[in-house]
């Protein structure tokens, strides 16, 4: 496990493992908590919040309609691990990290903060299926937030990625993504570049 890969393979996942999957080659990850049996909770953009041209093409399989809370109407929702992972590989977040190791690891992968025990993680879990987790926000309240409250009962202080597009088309933020896009290939500067495609590929994907 390095500093820029903590792949797992999933037969060594537990529950209340908080796992994550990169999307688009690296440029951001998507966040999720393993319940059990394959089932994976996780926070995204509800599909009734989302505009019709940019509403996603996602249709759930057949397992993961079996499950009670596979709507995605509902913001947070369990689905089965292929669903989630969408082809990609599997990581698991890593919790308790040394400072040093905290700041030579890519954003969004660790944290320095301990994970409380699995039982209360999972009971964070149910809570938020039944009741959600707030109103979706791409910077501000996003499936990385989510899988950390759950861990450990607080958000995370800087999100390290840019997961699912928001409820509402904003403008600001293609612009900033943008801005940050043309500072990062100018200076050839990837950190730039990465987070300026980070704000835009999920409107158009």
């Amino acid at each position: 496990m390095g500093f820029l890969s903590r792949k797992v393979a999933r037969y060594y996942l537990n529950a209340g493992d908080h796992i994550y999957t990169w999307r688009t080659g690296f440029v951001y990850a998507h966040h999720g908590i393993y319940k059990d049996d394959g089932q994976v909770v996780h926070f995204t953009c509800p599909k009734s919040a989302s505009s019709a041209p940019l509403k996603r093409r996602r249709e759930s399989c057949s397992t993961c309609e079996k499950f009670e809370h596979s709507d995605r109407d509902s913001g947070v929702i369990i689905s089965c691990l292929d669903c989630f992972l969408k082809k990609g590989k599997l990581y698991r977040h890593k919790y308790g990290v040394k400072k040093t190791t905290h700041r030579l690891s890519r954003r969004g992968t660790c944290n320095t903060a301990k994970s409380d025990p699995a039982e209360v993680v999972m009971a964070r879990v149910e809570l938020k299926l039944a009741n959600g987790f707030g109103e979706y926000d791409l910077l501000d309240n996003n499936c990385e937030d989510f899988a950390t409250y759950c861990k450990t009962g607080q958000k995370c202080k800087r999100t390290g990625q840019a997961s699912i597009i928001p409820q509402e088309w904003r403008s600001h933020e293609l612009i900033l993504g943008g801005a940050k896009l043309v500072r990062g290939l100018k200076g050839g500067n990837p950190h730039f570049f990465g987070k300026g495609i980070s704000y835009i590929i999920d409107i158009f994907t």
